[in-house]
């Protein structure tokens, strides 16, 4: 039997277990249809040999060496070199199980006709598993559930109004028709080193209402600690620029309702969050505080976070984003900084007993 899937993975300084733990997972496949595309993104330790490896023990495996150039540009390089009628993403972190690949041949040839087919996954922690299930039964995506996933990317997931912890804006849990994206000329921006996932589903998801949902976990997301770390980033508040932008162009290419607008004002006040957490309250920012509130002021002052905040809706935020949001309005950066600085060390404290 001809592939009929192939499956990209981008490569880069990713423990040698990991990585292993991935492609073991791909050869241990209950069926053997499917092709593998790995780019080593100009990793510095083994990962690249690695690959080759694997590609010597399995001829479904092709590896693309490049320069390091980001994410965005190795799954790019996947995307164009897949010649199969269906495409996957995987991080090379995470796994997959066993019967991945035919669940998803059985599910595109019994159900027919869609663009997209959505799985459950399961969140791995060092002493802790949990499973994820967004519906209760398999089928297709009814207008309601189209319209939650395709303004997800723009806030956050809801369900009947409230927030619903499921992740829809990720890459690895979904298989997509070639078509659909090489067709389009979907393609993932190299300028957004973060978040890049988020930015190709908020676009990925107005091409098509063909969605079909498999209630079933297919995928092993791994729960890194440290990749959730207060690490410092000058370069913060340019990343969420550069994906403002993208949502933004997206909202006036597709002629998306004014429900849109409000979701994405209500990510770029929120988003300021993690400007302070990994740039302007960072303890290596090594600004005086009186140079950090005139940056921060200047920053608000500007589009598009003056427009956000003037016309951000309170049904956008959750309860903790309203009380930021409220100092915010009000430039009260000191009472900002100990909300930040509280929440990271809760968040800090949450991940340690996941781990």
């Amino acid at each position: 039997m001809e592939p009929f899937l192939t499956i990209i993975i981008p490569v880069y300084k990713i423990k040698e277990e990991y990585v292993r733990r991935c492609f073991e997972s791909l050869l241990a496949q209950d069926m053997k249809s499917f092709k593998v595309i790995t780019i080593d993104d100009g990793s510095p330790d083994n990962c690249g040999a690695i690959c080759d490896e694997y590609a010597a023990k399995d001829a479904r495996f092709r590896v693309i060496h490049q320069v390091n150039a980001g994410v965005s540009v190795a799954r790019n390089k996947g995307i164009e070199a897949c010649d199969t009628e269906w495409i996957a993403f995987a991080d090379p972190d995470d796994w997959i199980e066993p019967d991945m690949v035919s669940t998803l041949y059985k599910a595109k040839n019994n159900s027919t006709g869609f663009d997209i087919y959505l799985y459950d996954y399961i969140q791995e922690f060092a002493e802790k598993t949990v499973v994820k299930q967004l519906m209760d039964n398999d089928g297709a995506l009814d207008a309601e559930w189209l319209h939650n996933l395709r303004i997800a990317p723009f806030n956050f997931l809801t369900v009947d109004g409230k927030p619903y912890e499921y992740e829809t804006n990720v890459i690895w849990n979904k298989m997509y028709k070639a078509s659909l994206i090489k067709g389009r000329g979907l393609l993932f921006s190299p300028e957004a080193r973060k978040g890049q996932d988020v930015i190709f589903i908020a676009e990925c998801l107005q091409l098509t209402d063909r969605i079909f949902y498999i209630k079933k976990p297919l995928y092993h997301y791994r729960y890194i600690q440290e990749s959730i770390t207060n690490r410092y980033n000058p370069k913060a508040q340019y990343y969420n620029e550069v994906a403002f932008e993208a949502y933004e162009r997206i909202i006036k290419k597709y002629n998306l309702p004014a429900e849109y607008w409000e979701a994405f004002y209500a990510r770029v006040v929120t988003r300021m969050y993690s400007s302070m957490r990994l740039y302007y309250f960072h303890e290596e920012n090594t600004q005086t505080k009186k140079a950090t509130c005139k940056a921060l002021d200047e920053t608000l002052s500007k589009y598009p976070y003056s427009v956000a905040l003037r016309k951000v809706k309170s049904n956008q935020l959750t309860g903790t984003q309203r009380v930021f949001v409220y100092f915010l309005k009000r430039r009260q950066y000191g009472i900002l900084r100990l909300l930040v600085e509280f929440r990271q060390g809760l968040k800090n404290m949450r991940g340690l007993q996941l781990k």
